[in-house]
């Protein structure tokens, strides 16, 4: 085999390293089993365990720091060696929820995006970049009531199907399909709208923290389960369920909404809903939350919950006014028709 080129090394250093080394490992002492450490994982993050597709570590992670995020336009994976895959977390004030579930669709992620902020964790499950579905290990924030559908199962067979839920993470209305107690369409429909509204929560949740695991076996036991292939109309889905803004308080019907950069484009592919596309022809970069909501006849509170959902979806931003409130400019034929006005 060729030596490869470089300054040879004298003979007198070559024979003397292995007694080198063998002085040294004579002069240390074995290190004794018991002391020997674990290797220490470098972050604040800590290891995202699961046994298996449900069973996630009873605590929490330590998250006090949040990671460096990573841009919209890049979200590059957290690679560890001895980890469990992680492909990126932080702080939704630093790394917007949206901007998590874009990252999903974008790189076709499948896994579980788990978030959390001081309640039960809420656990979505994707595959190949579509949702799949909501879930909780608390039933009772997953669907606090009992659905008119389900009045004439016996109790006992929900309480059943919610401990379940308990100790496992399956929606207590997936193991009632599974018992034939409800319909697999029905049960479906449920588990699509009681997951909505389980993720809504987060939009408000002050600080949640989030993390995304890489793992395809997490979704061995919902492989039958439809998936949600447009994560932004899902998204927006979530959105039109927030009904208590009191989090966001720094709200200014003063302020002027404009497009982000991608922001006009994205909106074109959205689903909206005839209030909501009223309200997005709007958005000029003068006009003010106040002013929009006078064009359109609609109440301030009204007016905020529409412009909350472009907010969280980064699709306008908004810039504080003026001390004066600019005039729209006017068109030529407009400024035409008032110098004939003057005229007369």
């Amino acid at each position: 085999m060729p030596r490869p080129h470089g300054k040879p090394k004298p003979i007198e250093a070559q024979m003397e390293s292995p007694k080198r080394e063998e002085r040294e490992q004579t002069d240390s002492p074995p290190v004794p089993q018991e002391n020997e450490r674990e290797p220490e994982v470098v972050g604040d993050e800590g290891r995202f365990q699961s046994d298996d597709w449900w069973n996630p570590s009873p605590s929490s992670p330590d998250w006090s720091e949040p990671v460096t995020e990573a841009p919209a336009e890049e979200v590059s994976p957290v690679e560890e060696p001895g980890m469990s895959d992680v492909y990126f977390c932080g702080n939704t004030s630093l790394f917007p929820l949206n901007r998590a579930l874009q990252a999903i669709a974008k790189e076709k992620l499948t896994g579980l995006l788990r978030s959390s902020w001081g309640e039960e964790p809420i656990d979505l499950l994707a595959r190949d970049g579509e949702i799949v579905l909501v879930t909780t290990r608390d039933p009772d924030l997953y669907c606090s009531e009992t659905p008119a559908a389900l009045t004439e199962i016996d109790p006992v067979v929900i309480d059943r199907a919610r401990n379940q839920q308990k100790e496992t993470g399956t929606p207590f209305f997936l193991s009632l399909a599974r018992e034939e107690s409800i319909a697999r369409d029905q049960a479906v429909e449920l588990m699509q709208h009681y997951g909505q509204k389980l993720f809504s929560q987060l939009w408000t949740a002050p600080r949640a923290r989030i993390i995304f695991e890489k793992d395809a076996d997490l979704l061995t036991d919902v492989a039958e389960m439809p998936r949600e292939a447009n994560v932004s109309d899902w998204a927006l889905e979530t959105l039109r369920l927030v009904k208590d803004l009191d989090q966001p308080a720094n709200f200014d019907p003063t302020s002027i909404p404009a497009y982000t950069k991608d922001g006009f484009a994205q909106v074109q592919k959205l689903k909206l809903t005839s209030d909501e596309a009223q309200f997005a022809s709007q958005f000029n970069g003068a006009r003010s939350v106040q002013q929009i909501a006078k064009n359109l006849r609609l109440d301030l509170k009204s007016s905020r919950r529409m412009l909350f959902r472009f907010l969280a979806l980064e699709i306008v931003e908004c810039w504080p006014a003026n001390t004066k409130i600019k005039p729209e400019q006017q068109s030529f034929f407009q400024r035409l028709r008032g110098s004939r006005r003057r005229d007369r």
